[in-house]
This record gives C-alpha cells, structure tokens and sequence, in this order.
C-alpha cells in the first residue's frame, strides 16, 4: 500500500462527454504508485426515462491495499442506489410532481443514497480474498461521487477523497474528509475499542470511513456505522445557479495532498481561460500535481458549466510562448548533460536553477513538467539519439483518449 516505484508512470488514461448543460473530462494517472487502484465511473443518464434521463452521475474511488473493492463499487453503486427503497419511493414522488424535485423528493434522494452505500458494504463483506482463501477480503476504497439534477448537485462523501464546486463568487463548497483524528470520527473509533495512533485507525489505515475494509468492520454487537470503520457517507444538497456555477471537481486524495482546495480552483480556472480542451487541461492538472510532489495514484473528474472561465487568447498565447521558451531552455539543459540517467525531478530543479522564469498563474512552473517527461521518454527510448534533436510541441497533452 505505501510502495513506489522507482520513478513515476505519467501516462494519462482519458474520457470526454457532454450532457444536457455541461461538458466533463476524467483523467486518471498511475503515478509513482506500484499499482493503480483507482477507479471511476460516468452515467450521462441515470436512467433512459423521465425525469432521470436528465440527471447524470460521476464517482471516483480510490482503492487502497489493492483495488477489487473499488473497482467493483464502481461497477456496482450506482445501481444498488437505484435499487433502494427510497429511490423506487422517489419514483413516485417524480411522478405525482410532474418531476419536480420536491422536500420529500430531496429526502428519499439523501437517504437513499446512504442506504446504497450501506447495502453496497454489506454485499461485498462476503467477498473472499484470492489471495488470502477463504479469509475476507481486506482492499478498500474512498468514495466521492454526485448525482447532477438541471436544480441540484447531490453529493456523497466517504473518506478523503474530495468534492468542490467553483463559483463565480468565490464562494468555494468542499466536502469534509473524514480523518481519524478528527473528533466525530476519533470519538467513534475509540468506542469500538480502537486507537488512533500517528493519524490512523490502530496505526495503520488513513481514513476513517470507507467501502471494503472489513479488517476494521468486525466488533461483535456494533452495527456498521459504529465499527471502527464506518461505511455511512456524508450527503450534501446544493441548489444549483447556472450564473454562478462555474465547475465541479471530483478527485482522490493525489491532487489534495499538494493543492488546496481554492488553489485547485485557481488552477482548473487558469487551465480553463488557456484551453478549451478540457483533456489538455485536466492532465497539466495531473502533471502539476506530479511535479509539487504527489507521490499518489491520481483521478479526477471535471465537469464545466456555462458560467466557466472562457478561453483567453491573449493569456493562451502568452502560455505557449513560454512553453516554448521552457522547451529550448530544456534543449540547453539536456545538452550540456552527459548523464543518461536523468530523472525528471531533477530536469525540473535544473530549470529552476538556471533562472527559468515562473510563469504567472497557479501552478505556473510546475507547468513545463510535462515536457520534460516527454523529452525524457524519447531520450530512454531513443539513447543514442542526441539531446539537441529531441523536439517536443510544446501545446502537445497525452493521447490516451478512447
């Protein structure tokens, strides 16, 4: 669960799609991870009739001890939402408002939701481990995930993995993570006779709540939200304001650990007035997270509203410029290198060291790190090939896209 390898998997794994009022990117990226265990999942439509065929889902999951427990929640939580007493209620509730999301139709929603998580859990509590026979089976995950109405933004949180919604105000909504050493869940851990030691539950686990593991689930006489491990997600209901919402962003703890939320908002907002290639602009998020040193798999899901930031051509340009700029400046560097065992980090502290300006947005000098794997990559591929020959566009991204 904490090893790495000896340098970084940087290769992006891309969706794009477009709903009824919005467009959304996924970007996923192994990182310095031995494995990746993240997973995600993308419904345009909740379902094919009315009014659900205007309500979309996204989710992110972030695996840990390995990934069949989110791989599986991705594949599965949706539908055992759907399926739950509250829901088959909120059906009705639809039809008798001709649609409209009533008080009792935010309820049914927000219980529902919860119920699935929980009914999720339970199912999967009688995996087994392949690994480990007929003992249980000890992954687990974090889960982030929203359901999007043409009036609201439903979403669920369990763990640390984290929802934030952007808006032309300023005004930034986050999720809470949920952390052993916070007080609600370091209270809950204690009873069930755990500990909390060096901010994990009985040493060991980051989180405090999540799907899977089950290791953490087994205090006789306690019912699961009581266990040391608790697998009930927080819900939250926000009104939707089509002149303020400018984006939403659902990601793993990969991009939290080096970026806060407002200057992840700063960064998306900056990507967004450079491009209107929202692939192009979550992977130089993935990559900026990379070079500030994220050692972690890493998922995002973004999804942009009208109100967004527009592209700027004049900033577009002033970008590509120094693109270049950083590019020819890596030429020099690469040529007056006889070591072939260059890694990127050091690339990046040699840019740095020569003086290479910052460029002025978020993330700005973290922005050439991209380059500098590609020049890098043909270098290993390439050994005999001179450093002066390598050339890179400097607008190029990933092109993992299906």
């Amino acid at each position: 669960m904490g090893a790495f390898l000896d340098k970084p998997k940087t290769e992006k794994t891309n969706y794009l799609g477009n709903g009824r009022d919005y467009k959304y990117a996924v970007a996923s990226m192994q990182g310095w991870r031995i494995d990746m265990e993240d997973a995600h999942h993308v419904e345009i439509k909740v379902q094919n009739s009315p009014p659900f065929d205007t309500w979309s889902f996204f989710a992110v999951f972030d695996g840990h001890a390995g990934s069949r427990v989110a791989l599986h929640s991705a594949e599965h939580l949706l539908q055992t939402l759907l399926q739950t007493e509250e829901f088959k209620k909120l059906s009705e509730e639809l039809k008798s408002s001709e649609g409209k999301i009533t008080e009792n139709a935010k309820q049914y929603i927000k219980d529902g939701m919860r119920t699935g998580f929980l009914q999720l859990d339970e199912e999967m509590s009688a995996f087994t481990s392949i690994k480990a026979g007929d003992e249980k089976e000890r992954s687990g995950t974090t889960a982030i995930c929203a359901i999007l109405t043409p009036e609201h933004i439903f979403v669920a949180n369990l763990g640390d993995s984290r929802g934030v919604v952007s808006r032309t105000t300023d005004d930034i909504f986050s999720t809470e993570d949920h952390k052993p050493y916070n007080e609600k869940e370091r209270e809950r851990i204690l009873k069930a006779g755990g500990s909390v030691m060096i901010q994990r539950v009985n040493g060991s686990l980051a989180v405090s709540r999540a799907l899977g593991d089950f290791d953490y689930k087994n205090v006789p006489g306690l019912c699961p939200t009581e266990q040391l491990v608790s697998p009930e997600p927080d819900i939250y209901i926000l009104d939707r304001n089509t002149n303020e919402d400018e984006f939403f962003v659902l990601a793993c703890d990969g991009i939290y650990d080096v970026l806060e939320n407002d200057q992840l908002c700063e960064l998306v907002r900056s990507r967004l007035q450079a491009t209107d290639d929202l692939k192009q602009a979550t992977n130089q998020v993935l990559d900026v997270c990379l070079s500030m040193g994220s050692r972690d798999n890493m998922t995002m899901i973004l999804v942009v509203f009208d109100a967004a930031p527009k592209p700027d051509p004049e900033k577009g340009e002033n970008e590509r410029d120094w693109l270049r700029r950083a590019d020819q400046k890596l030429d020099e560097i690469l040529q007056t290198s006889e070591n072939h065992g260059l890694d990127a980090d050091y690339v990046m502290n040699m840019l740095r060291r020569e003086g290479f300006e910052e460029l002025p947005i978020p993330g700005g000098f973290h922005l050439a790190r991209s380059l500098v794997d590609q020049k890098l990559q043909q270098l290993e591929a390439n050994p005999q090939e001179h450093p002066e020959n390598l050339q890179v566009r400097a607008d190029s991204s990933d092109d993992n896209c299906p």
